[in-house]
């Protein structure tokens, strides 16, 4: 199966659970939280879509009460027809920032195209299935301990930017994973409980720990494929696999994300994806220096033809140390034809901490690609 000759007519989800503009966020929730969604369309009396909403907009918006309108939260979300390309999809998704994407026909949403629906056509696509596990993982993982508080575990996933994070127990062995939908449910019946308190006179708020809403662990071991590890998503309807060495020790972890830039690779987009999260800033001026630089080193690693690039992207997390400035954390993962690149940096000076997880990214592909020539002239 090719990304580049599927259309997403024939992945999309045509039985399409919507929220009507007017209905509480409340009753939004409940929607997600029975069939399972991260994000749902909006859509007016004419079912026509004119908005969406995901629990990333939840979670920032944790203040509203549950009978505030789904207007209040929604946003607007990229648009697909039916007749695009499955690559052109993911791309897209990928750029955008979302999980799923409307189908429409005119105004009219016709269907639903989600990762959930891409990850389920990765065993067909033996090229992309046979990958090893540790080719696309992302390592050292950040995980929760399971007597952490709920608030914690929402917040990392905000930074990371993901669904789900690993829960391990006192001796660091995986125990479970909490997802995002046990969360926003624990917090959103907790301020219930909070403002029904506060009427009763009660002062006392109760913490929950992730150990009461995680799910079981879902995870393969090292020397699994990434169709293994997809296999265990769809299984537990799960947004990460986890990786577990020696003891259930967690190694890395394979996201949705991660298989749909596979499946991406697949499909052989022209030029460099390159793609920065986390980077609240409202002035351009950061993102252009940055891309410059980033322009720099692709022009650097494209001389390097045993390694051509592919997707690039960048997370940045700020970190308000009191009484100081925000210092800054730049992880970054440089995606090849032949393999997967990680680079970490920490600074008070974005532009510092970029220069340095690229210059990390250059020594590191310089080093596999002088080893791979070195096995080239002892092999031949």
């Amino acid at each position: 199966m090719n990304p580049n000759t599927i259309k997403v007519e024939e992945v999309m989800t045509t039985d399409v659970v919507v929220a009507q503009l007017g209905e509480p966020i409340s009753k939004v929730i409940s929607k997600m939280q029975e069939h399972g969604f991260h994000e749902i369309p909006v859509v007016n009396e004419k079912n026509e879509l004119v908005g969406y909403v995901n629990y990333r907009a939840l979670m920032r918006r944790k203040s509203l009460p549950l009978y505030a309108r789904v207007e209040n939260i929604m946003v607007k979300p990229p648009t697909l027809k039916k007749d695009t390309t499955l690559a052109e999809a993911v791309r897209l998704m990928l750029e955008a920032g979302y999980r799923s994407l409307p189908v429409v026909e005119g105004k009219k949403i016709v269907g639903i195209i989600s990762r959930s629906d891409i990850i389920r056509l990765v065993p067909k696509m033996k090229e992309v299935a046979n990958i090893p596990v540790e080719d696309v993982m992302t390592s050292e993982p950040e995980v929760v301990e399971e007597d952490t508080p709920v608030e914690y575990a929402i917040d990392l996933m905000r930074k990371l930017g993901e669904l789900s994070v690993p829960v391990v127990d006192k001796n660091r062995k995986l125990c479970g994973v909490v997802h995002t939908r046990d969360t926003a449910r624990a917090v959103w019946r907790a301020k219930d409980r909070e403002s029904l308190g506060e009427m009763a006179g009660e002062k006392e708020k109760k913490i929950i720990r992730v150990k009461e809403v995680m799910s079981p662990p879902v995870y393969v071991d090292e020397n699994a494929t990434l169709g293994d590890a997809v296999e265990k998503m769809i299984e537990f309807k799960s947004h990460i696999c986890v990786v577990v060495g020696k003891d259930m020790l967690p190694i890395g972890v394979v996201s949705q994300r991660d298989v749909i830039e596979a499946v991406m690779r697949k499909g052989k987009p022209e030029g460099v994806f390159v793609q920065i999260t986390g980077l609240d800033v409202e002035d351009m001026e950061p993102y252009w220096s940055i891309y410059n630089m980033v322009e720099s080193f692709l022009n650097k690693i494209n001389r390097f033809k045993e390694f051509k690039p592919q997707l690039l992207t960048f997370h940045v997390e700020e970190h308000h140390v009191q009484g100081q400035e925000i210092k800054y954390s730049v992880r970054a993962r440089l995606t090849t034809d032949k393999k997967l690149f990680f680079a970490k940096s920490y600074d008070w000076n974005i532009y510092r901490a970029f220069k340095e997880v690229l210059e990390i990214l250059e020594r590191n592909v310089k080093k596999e690609r002088e080893k791979l020539l070195e096995f080239r002239r002892v092999t031949l």
